[in-house]
């Protein structure tokens, strides 16, 4: 099942104060019938009066809402499963995400940047797959792949320098782990490494073999300054510079002699660039240069609207609310007549 107005669905966080303020109610109330009251009087003025009645009351007002909250949020189930060909191809984004990525040599700074490309990139996507590997010392996948966009940047939101405990940045790691994303030999294959290039590890050798035996192709974005800039570093809520062992701030500067290297070795093409557009056109552009490839992927379809049960539900316990509230006012009736 899943709904058409899904964000209606936020309505039932309402229900959190709406019991708060009942409860409160409630306390305050018993509390004055209690103390305020002769009882012997009370019950003769109001014998229908109790405290379970009033919480029922307000479950079932609960319930109905709940109910209806649903209805207006249009659910359906699929009643079909429909097989869908896409013609595209498989991409990873390897995002290096160690400390020298915080330098705000490119604005905010090289790890936003790289999000935000990866982020537009995505925007741009219809049929093909993607998967996301997030590295610095050791290489970690984040998302398989998959043609779940929406999914992806939700992830790409989660990103940070601290999600993978190792640092380094040991890029080989990264290439094995895309290799074994590539399952399927007849897709079409792309790896784009986003990266300042610096203090890379590692040989590979090995690596490139593997992915250019499944035609693999890599291409390599660098991201900030030849310049550089200081590593910020946050120690207890405030803003430092990385030092080195004589104690002078550490200036980090983009290198791409090794992702130029990378791409040259695969077949693949290389960019240095500061601007969000062009790095997002290089990845389009790299995109119609590989042979895509169809898939089949299968989905519910044809789906049946489910709102009337939830909005019958809703009703039926309005209905019953109203009947107890009638037994009320028919005893209020007769004391007055």
């Amino acid at each position: 099942m899943d709904f058409t107005k899904p964000e209606i669905l936020y309505f039932l966080f309402i229900l959190v104060p709406v019991f708060i303020v009942f409860l409160v109610y409630f306390l305050w109330q018993k509390d004055i019938v209690s103390n305020k009251f002769n009882q012997d009087v009370f019950k003769i003025i109001s014998p229908n009066y109790g405290y379970l009645i009033k919480i029922t009351h307000f479950f079932i007002k609960c319930l109905a809402l709940i109910f209806l909250i649903f209805a207006l949020s249009g659910p359906r189930i699929g009643t079909k499963i429909q097989t869908v060909k896409r013609e595209g191809v498989d991409i990873v984004f390897a995002l290096d995400v160690s400390k020298s990525m915080l330098v705000e040599d490119i604005a905010p700074n090289r790890l936003l940047k790289s999000i935000q490309i990866i982020s537009k990139s995505i925007d741009n996507l219809v049929a093909d797959r993607i998967g996301i590997i997030v590295y610095a010392g050791q290489a970690y996948p984040l998302m398989p792949l998959s043609f779940d966009y929406s999914m992806a940047k939700l992830l790409l939101n989660t990103i940070d320098s601290d999600i993978v405990p190792s640092q380094g940045t040991d890029v080989s790691s990264a290439i094995y782990l895309a290799d074994s994303f590539f399952n399927n030999q007849d897709r079409g294959k792309i790896l784009f490494i986003l990266s300042d290039g610096e203090d890379h590890e590692g040989n590979y050798d090995k690596e490139i073999k593997q992915l250019l035996e499944s035609n693999t192709v890599i291409c390599g974005i660098n991201i900030g300054t030849e310049s550089g800039g200081p590593i910020p570093l946050s120690v207890n809520g405030e803003i430092s510079y990385k030092k080195d062992k004589k104690n002078n701030v550490v200036i980090s500067q983009a290198k791409s002699k090794i992702l130029s290297s990378l791409s040259s070795l695969s077949n693949g093409s290389f960019i240095k660039t500061r601007d969000t557009k062009d790095a997002v056109d290089f990845v389009l552009n790299n995109l119609t240069k590989i042979d895509k490839s169809v898939s089949e992927e299968q989905f519910y379809s044809d789906y049946e609207d489910q709102f009337q049960w939830f909005l019958a539900l809703a009703l039926l316990f309005i209905l019953i609310d109203l009947i107890l509230t009638k037994k009320k006012i028919n005893f209020i009736d007769k004391i007055i007549e």
